[in-house]
């Protein structure tokens, strides 16, 4: 650990009493706190996940985690993205701002979280509020699986309130057998209180340490009993405001020229993988469209061009304007080669965007004099983010044309104010002037603006009683809906910017102003994007605690039917449908090309199915020291057939302080439903085309001043109602130890087997598919080599021919797009242990209590087979590069934030009014594939950890019970370790803010 600054000793020693509190007091039975704060409310009994059979003695010998309110309490969290980011047993969070900087209008953006248990993969969490689904979020992106990325969601994280919430519980295991689809890595259940009584309001407000942020949380909690108790009332309501974090508001993300961050002493000082600013800039390259062969206008000789005619443009103030010539007052030119002039991506973009959130949460439970009691559940979300991002720059597969008489085309025509003096240019310029194409350019002119619209509603009324000879049963309706709307503002429409640059008047595009007035308002164009989910649910379910009597004693029983509707509805804008349409100067249009540059055409979506399922459950004591689970669930899909599953669960103890646990179960996930209806998609990419990667190289191009490797390639893939249901086999086996009352010790070994994962293929194993065909076909006869027939290639730049004939391949145009499809892959393979200590100690000095837990990876890998075997083998054979990654098959184990050990420990105390709490994180160190080199060297993004502290005193103030805490979140001021992406580090598994002081102030009535 760096050495601490004198603020953060200073803040220390103000909090040098802070021993204490657990971040998540997790535990694997059910707990009953004795110190349960008034203001919490009564503590009901607590009916853990694992089993829909309340009070069954299996649920002692479940792997079940339980977070209760005193927990997120201490721990000061704002979000349930937040709780959600500090769970053990949580992968990495593909939905977060950082990460989806990059993408169009095609990422998931706004106040939006993703559960990923297992890091197993979005989609593959089932996740429950109040023993029922939580709808899945309106918008959905794409994420890896196997070589390319393959759209996915999942209930958005952010939804879940923190205020009202009893206790969440992670079922760490796969339960489809119990609750259905999607629970192959587990389920997480929120539990919201629905007996709390009094009015509580409170305050938190945060500041951070070295970025100019402010975040605000205000709550409201009222409840009361009415008709004799036989009513219960209750609202919790909060609002929170974060500031933005913009790239200007750290030197470390201010520039996307990382190199300067990477020590001299490393392997990768000066790499160009960590060179993130942009070849593509307001000093654009230009290239005529007319040949150059002979040099017909004298353009080549004079240095105005090069030999394929094009050239370059820089501020005049710039060394590469040397030999070259003027095009405006602050502009020159220089013929192609000089180097581009490259733009910083982070001149002005949020790492994370402003954000206001609403959150309600409302119950109204009825007792009847018969003993049935109804139950109503009115939950509301309302969040709006404001986000910037970098400006857009065309595809290199849709490149805008000037026209020859453009008003500002410097070989425009005779008589044009901004035609080239013909001392400059020569005599031989035609009079209509000279056409040329947009390349290496970028409408850098204002920053793209995000608005984002979040909203959910869920509705749930239902009854439950009992009836005959101690039968339970329980019936609900719910409804629950998600809407995202999404409108970028200055994005450029294709049409009305060719426009633009075919006007011969002042008006027309400056597409060589080099920052100054270019006339891009024209252009500009809003885009929008809106979305919804909807569930419709029904069910009932009868169980009874005492079904018969075995050897052990009663057998719980129970049975259950449900019916559900989930379907989902995405709109996109006109200029992305088809609706409106762009014809490229190529004759390329809808649905390759959309009128949004930069962004790839994407139609209108919409599909839903139909749920039926039949279920039972039974947990059976067959001896006093022996309980066993047995579950069963059938689900029949309208759109994708039936499956069946069983789940198998024993807790076996001994011993009163030992107990041996374990489980068998098989669990599914369907294909979701943008994967089953998505027409004809093409997704534009920046990836890398390892053909021309090897051609540079080993033919003599290293730093690509002539290749160019590295651009957006279009990929063309389509939904498929052939897609099997993914399936599971899960298996666990664990021992809880009590040697004290008050000590417990847990260690479960689990394993996750998959199969049938959806995928893709991907563009990048498909170049290097194409690469080990050429490279096995030599250069003896490139007439008849064609590659893999899944890519589609331009005509090879002449120039360009010799670096793959001196690789000893042969030659290889453009790669403009790669044809994949959705697919049923192999087997994924995740296996690991999790362990935790639970410690409580009384003493006059205080209560206490500690706890550690952690969750560690031991495999990670998907099994290959066809197309991908045959390139690891050709790997190992040292044929491809070992630096040539075949992604996303193999051992994945540490690999792009595939961590191998995620940690937390914590320690609380408390004595009369005082309390207080210290907490710490740790994630362990990962590789970033993109970056290994030709020898195999790795990039290691090192382990990160945290400590967070806080101090609490209770008092009473104006009649109520009252509280001030005080709290430093990462108090040394820990950021993240570097990587090779946007903002310098990995945002998927980190978060780089730096130190947060905060004051939480309560008073309940």
């Amino acid at each position: 650990m760096r050495k601490l600054s004198k603020a953060t000793i200073a803040s220390l020693a103000a909090l040098a009493f802070v021993f204490a509190a657990p971040v998540f007091a997790q535990t694997d039975a059910d707990q009953d706190d004795a110190a349960t704060d008034q203001d919490m409310g009564e503590i009901e009994e607590v009916v853990v996940t694992g089993s829909q059979i309340r009070g069954a003695a299996i649920n002692d010998a479940l792997s079940v985690s339980v977070i209760d309110a005193q927990d997120i309490e201490s721990m000061g969290f704002e979000s349930g993205g937040e709780l959600l980011q500090a769970m053990p047993e949580q992968g990495q969070n593909f939905f977060n701002d950082a990460e989806n900087i990059s993408g169009g209008v095609n990422s998931a953006r706004g106040d939006i979280g993703a559960f990923n248990l297992r890091n197993i993969g979005t989609g593959n969490t089932l996740v429950l509020m109040n023993g029922r689904r939580v709808v899945n979020a309106a918008t959905y992106q794409t994420e890896e699986v196997g070589g390319s990325f393959v759209p996915v969601n999942s209930a958005n994280s952010s939804v879940i309130p923190l205020f009202g919430v009893q206790r969440v519980e992670v079922l760490r295991d796969g339960a489809s057998a119990i609750y259905g689809a999607d629970a192959v890595a587990g389920v997480v259940n929120t539990v919201m209180r629905n007996n709390f009584e009094g009015f509580t309001i409170r305050g938190r407000w945060t500041s951070y340490d070295k970025i100019p942020r402010d975040t605000g949380t205000a709550v409201i909690e009222w409840g009361d009993l009415f008709n004799e108790g036989r009513t219960r009332v209750g609202v919790f309501a909060s609002y929170y405001q974060r500031d933005r974090v913009n790239s200007q508001d750290d030197p470390k993300w201010a520039d996307s020229d990382y190199r300067r961050l990477v020590p001299e002493d490393s392997p990768w000082f000066g790499n160009t993988a960590f060179r993130n600013n942009s070849a593509n800039s307001l000093w654009g390259q230009y290239d005529l469209i007319r040949s150059m062969r002979g040099d017909p206008f004298g353009l080549v000789g004079r240095g105005i061009v090069d030999g394929s005619g094009e050239f370059e443009t820089y501020p005049v103030d710039d060394p590469r304007c040397e030999g070259g010539y003027n095009i405006a007052e602050n502009v020159c030119g220089n013929r192609d080669g000089q180097g581009t002039y490259r733009y910083n991506l982070n001149d002005n973009r949020d790492v994370s965007s402003r954000l206001k959130r609403w959150n309600i949460y409302s119950y109204l439970n009825h007792e009847f004099d018969n003993g049935i009691e109804a139950y109503g559940e009115l939950q509301w979300y309302e969040a709006k983010t404001n986000m910037f991002r970098h400006p857009s720059a065309s595809f290199t597969s849709v490149r805008l044309r000037v026209a020859a008489d453009n008003y500002y085309n410097p070989l425009g025509p005779c008589g044009s104010p901004n035609r080239l003096p013909e001392e400059v240019i020569g005599p031989d310029v035609p009079c209509e002037g000279l056409q040329m194409s947009l390349d290496n350019y970028r409408f850098a002119e204002y920053p793209r603006i995000v608005d984002v619209k979040g909203t959910m509603v869920r509705i749930l009324g239902g009854l439950r009683g009992t009836f005959g000879a101690d039968w339970d049963w329980d019936s609900a309706v719910l409804y629950s809906k998600a809407k995202n709307n999404e409108t970028t503002h200055n994005r450029v429409s294709n049409n009305l910017m060719q426009e633009a640059l075919n006007d011969p008047t002042s008006a027309a595009y400056n597409a060589f102003g080099g920052g100054g007035p270019t006339n891009v308002e024209r252009a500009l164009v809003d885009v929008y994007r809106n979305s919804k989910t909807d569930l419709k649910l029904i069910d009932f379910k009868i169980s009874k605690a005492e079904l018969f009597n075995v050897w052990g004693g009663p057998v719980g029983f129970l049975a259950g039917a449900e019916y559900r509707k989930e379907s989902f509805n995405d709109d996109r804008d006109p200029r992305l449908d088809g609706t409106i349409t762009f014809t490229d100067w190529e004759g390329d249009t809808y649905p390759f090309v959309s009128d949004v540059v930069n962004s790839s055409p994407t139609p209108d979506n919409s599909g839903s199915r139909n749920v039926t399922s039949l279920f039972g459950e039974l947990a059976v004591p067959l001896f006093d020291t022996l309980d066993l689970q047995l579950a069963l669930r059938y689900e029949d899909f309208s759109d994708v057939g039936n499956t069946m599953v069983p789940k198998i669960a024993f807790g076996w103890r001994p011993l009163e302080w030992f107990m041996l646990r374990g489980s068998w179960s098989e669990a599914f996930r369907a294909p979701n439903l943008i994967t089953v209806n998505e027409e004809l998609v093409v997704r534009n990419n920046t990836r890398t085309d390892y053909t021309c990667q090897y051609a540079a190289d080993f033919g003599g191009d290293p730093d690509q001043d002539t290749l160019d490797c590295r651009n957006n390639i279009q990929r063309r893939a389509t939904g498929s109602k052939d897609l099997k249901p993914e399936k599971s086999d899960n298996t666990s086996l664990g021992i809880v130890l009590t040697p004290l009352d008050n000590l417990t010790l847990t260690l479960d070994f689990w394993r996750i087997k998959k199969k049938d994962t959806i995928g893709l293929f991907g563009e990048e194993n498909q170049t290097l598919l194409d690469l080990l065909t050429r490279i096995e076909a030599g250069t003896g006869s490139c007439g008849g080599v064609e590659g893999n027939p899944a890519l589609g290639r331009s005509d090879i730049d002449e120039n360009e021919i010799p670096f793959y004939l001196a690789a000893g391949i042969c030659p290889a145009g453009p790669l403009d797009f790669v044809n994949d499809r959705y697919q049923n892959l192999n087997t994924r393979k995740v296996e690991g242990y999790d362990f935790g200590v639970y410690y409580d100690l009384y003493t006059d000095i205080g209560d206490w209590s500690f706890s550690w837990q952690g969750s560690v990876y031991t495999r990670y890998d998907q099994e290959p087979g066809g197309a991908a075997q045959v390139l690891l083998d050709a790997q190992n054979a040292g044929t491809i590069p070992a630096n040539y990654p075949v992604s996303g098959f193999d051992d994945l184990l540490r690999m792009d934030g595939n961590q191998e050990k995620k940690m937390n420990a914590r320690l609380r105390w408390r004595k009369g009014g005082w309390g207080a709490s210290v907490a710490w994180f740790y994630l362990s160190d990962f590789y970033q594939s993109s970056l290994t080199l030709s020898d195999g060297s790795q990039w290691v993004i090192p382990s990160h950890d945290y400590w967070n502290v806080s101090a609490d005193y209770r008092f009473d103030l104006w009649s109520s019970e009252s509280r001030v805490r005080l709290g430093i979140n990462n108090v040394s001021n820990e950021r993240a370790p570097l990587a090779d992406r946007y903002f310098g580090y990995f945002s998927d598994a980190h978060r780089d803010y730096g130190r947060a002081y905060y004051v939480d102030l309560m008073m309940s009535w």
